[in-house]
């Protein structure tokens, strides 16, 4: 029989987590969270009858406790649990932060338990939809040996992918996931309001852009980097990138340095690449120079 699993937080990836883990026959032993309107949601979505309780006792009653709190309660929570008789030698305790190490689970490593910060890279904003992408998620571990392999075994059981990283380089790992998700968005914002100056009506805008950023996503599975990079400076054409630049300065200044130094770093991608027009890569870093 697989472990039982106590949830502390049932939040939106908490529960993905708890209903992914149970529908892989994990028996779910109990669920606290903040509110009691929260515990019975993801007590529903699990099939088991919310029993209202202190984090210690639910803490106490699985053999898994996953703590998926906000960062800035892990610790202090892990040593309520602790302190109050909710850990024991034997169990297994993660934390699902992404910049957090395994040292926020000191005061139950203490007290015999193995230890692990094990962070899904994907994004969770709901529990069912959240543990569906669970199942095709990568898991970054981080923690002490028996603790790590105790949630290699739980990753493997839902994607069977899975990276290690040292504690040095947790905050590093995370900053990247940042770039690579919440950055996106924000370029996206960025793409919608240049859209805007150029009198596309901003609420066609993102819709627009949906498929194309579906195709650039699909281009980096399928072709991976640095293959996956297409556009004018991919292509060497100073041309277009001159009258990008042009545009910028006249409509949207404030945006002119972002586009410059993410041309930059595409130039060096083309680079790699090596499809660009003979010649082109040295005007086009001059264009793209900042300029005092």
């Amino acid at each position: 029989m697989k472990p039982s699993i106590s949830l502390i937080g049932a939040g939106a990836a908490g529960c993905a987590l708890l209903v992914a883990l149970s529908r892989k026959g994990y028996p779910v032993a109990a669920i606290s969270s903040r509110t009691l309107k929260s515990t019975r949601h993801c007590a529903e979505l699990v099939g088991v009858n919310p029993t209202p309780t202190d984090n210690p006792t639910a803490a106490a009653a699985g053999d898994i406790v996953i703590i998926a709190t906000p960062d800035s309660l892990i610790r202090p929570l892990c040593e309520e649990i602790s302190g109050k008789g909710g850990v024991r030698q034997g169990q297994l305790v993660l934390h699902l932060s992404g910049t957090l190490t395994s040292d926020a689970l000191t005061a139950a490593a203490k007290r015999g338990a193995d230890t692990c910060a094990m962070h899904p890279i994907q994004t969770l904003a709901a529990p069912l939809e959240g543990a569906r992408l669970l199942e095709s998620a990568w898991y970054c571990l981080e923690g002490t040996g028996q603790g790590i392999e105790r949630a290699r075994r739980l990753a493997e059981t839902l994607s069977g992918r899975v990276m290690r990283i040292g504690k040095s380089d947790k905050a590093l790992y995370h900053a990247a996931l940042c770039v690579a998700s919440n950055y996106l968005v924000v370029l996206e914002r960025v793409a919608v309001e240049m859209l805007a100056k150029a009198g596309v009506d901003p609420a066609d805008a993102l819709p627009a852009l949906m498929p194309l950023i579906r195709g650039a996503a699909d281009n980096l599975s399928d072709c991976g980097l640095p293959d996956a990079l297409t556009g004018p400076i991919s292509r060497g054409d100073t041309e277009t990138v001159m009258q990008h630049l042009r545009a910028l300065e006249e409509k949207c200044g404030d945006y002119l340095p972002l586009y410059k130094e993410l041309g930059r770093q595409a130039l060096l991608i083309a680079t790699e690449k090596g499809k660009m027009a003979p010649g082109s890569a040295a005007p086009l870093l001059e264009m793209l120079k900042t300029r005092s």
